[in-house]
């Protein structure tokens, strides 16, 4: 009896997960960004992440308003409408600021690395420019706590436990 009742569980479960899609379609998000960002800087190594690589704190955070609307498996979280609404009303407010300052962060990082590695000017003639940058990525950094904490603050419980099981690797593997 045990071993059918397993059976029947481990089946819902990958049949739900089957079943999962994002809470809304993610649309061209991603190349309205790249277009913004404009091409990387000559000495980018890898791909950029825009608008996400000039945080402060850019991979050990989680991204919530994403992953409570985009993520492949955000449906299996049971967001009301409301709840949603309120989520894309912090996303509508928070994304344009977001992306204004990592431009503005990359527009003085092309900048600095202009003036120092192509035009050989001086590092202290550069600190103004990296003083800028780093008050503007933290700026940033607490927009993103502000944000984590209120979309934390919409969902229920239940629900931000299983967000962290499916956005970890921990609770992912």
């Amino acid at each position: 009896m045990s071993k059918k009742t397993i059976l029947i569980g481990l089946g819902l479960s990958v049949a739900t997960l089957l079943m999962a899609k994002p809470n809304l379609p993610m649309g061209d998000l991603k190349a309205k960004l790249s277009q913004v960002a404009g091409e990387p800087g000559m000495f980018v190594r890898g791909k950029e992440n825009f608008p996400k690589d000039y945080f402060l704190v850019p991979k050990n955070l989680p991204f919530l308003v994403g992953l409570t609307l985009f993520h492949p498996e955000s449906s299996t979280l049971g967001l009301s409408k409301e709840q949603i609404d309120k989520i894309v009303a912090i996303k509508n407010k928070t994304v344009p600021m977001v992306v204004k300052t990592a431009k503005d962060i990359k527009m003085l990082e092309l900048k600095l690395a202009q003036n120092i590695a192509i035009d050989n000017q001086s590092p202290e003639a550069q600190d103004e420019i990296v003083d800028a940058i780093s008050k503007l990525r933290t700026e940033l950094t607490k927009a993103h706590l502000r944000c984590i904490r209120a979309v934390r603050d919409i969902l229920t419980k239940e629900q931000y436990e299983k967000l962290l099981k499916y956005a970890t690797r921990k609770g992912g593997k």
